[in-house]
């Protein structure tokens, strides 16, 4: 039996949609532990995180138009 070596590449649309997928899961955690947390710091921190991860989704979207034109 032979192996073959296979190239795999990605382009960089599939390392775009790669890292917006993880984003939208991360604000999808963020967002769903937010009525958990009763610390009011901790609240804050949480909150500051989602925002930092929509304005990198924003990013990464504005990226995935470019990329694609």
């Amino acid at each position: 039996m032979k192996l073959e070596k296979r190239e795999i590449s990605l382009n960089e649309s599939d390392s775009i949609n790669d890292a917006l997928n993880a984003q939208r899961i991360l604000l999808m955690e963020y967002a769903g532990t937010l009525n958990k947390i009763t610390c009011r710091q901790t609240r804050n921190t949480v909150l500051e995180n989602i925002r930092e991860i929509v304005e990198d989704i924003f990013t990464l979207s504005d990226l995935k138009a470019t990329s694609e034109q």
